[in-house]
């Protein structure tokens, strides 16, 4: 598994409608991450963890991204105001407000999702690989100012279960 952050795509699994994502809802068991090493590519089983916490995120249907995604600099889709981080008891996200400032939605290839912590603090969380079969996805979250300043005291990553589509609504009306 290499944590790095790329922008490269891999070729995508079909969906139903290709125009229209479902509404997804990732329920994740997270761990910290104590042996980062930025200079190396890390497997799982070289990561060690010092602790899990629960972590769900909601995605909402949204229209497929057509074409490239937008580079870093670049202005990405406008965020859609339903997705959210539906539970985080830990607060490990370190965001003051559940929702994102920045995301660049490609399922089921790839997720990533930005939101200001402070000044110019952000966290920032990937979902990447999505396994559609088997209803799965890693996520992996950190905060940075930017891609090469980091605060390694703060790498997670973790699996999700993936509920889609009306399964997924209905969770989220459900009471935790």
């Amino acid at each position: 598994m290499a944590i790095a952050i790329s922008i490269g795509l891999a070729a995508a699994p079909a969906v139903a409608d290709p125009a229209q994502l479902p509404d997804r809802l990732l329920t994740c068991s997270i761990g910290h991450i104590t042996n980062f090493d930025p200079h190396i590519e890390q497997t799982p089983d070289q990561l060690t963890f010092d602790g899990h916490h629960a972590f769900t995120l909601f995605l909402p249907g949204i229209p497929a991204l057509v074409g490239r995604p937008p580079d870093a600099a670049e202005d990405a889709p406008p965020v859609d105001p339903r997705t959210r981080i539906v539970h985080d008891p830990d607060h490990i996200s370190g965001q003051p407000s559940s929702q994102f400032g920045r995301i660049v939605d490609m399922w089921p290839d790839r997720v990533e999702l930005s939101a200001t912590i402070e000044g110019p603090l952000l966290n920032m969380i990937v979902v990447h690989p999505v396994d559609i079969e088997h209803g799965t996805a890693s996520l992996f979250m950190m905060r940075a100012t930017e891609l090469t300043h980091y605060q390694p005291e703060h790498f997670y990553q973790g699996t999700c279960r993936i509920v889609t589509g009306k399964m997924a609504h209905e969770a989220m009306r459900r009471p935790a």
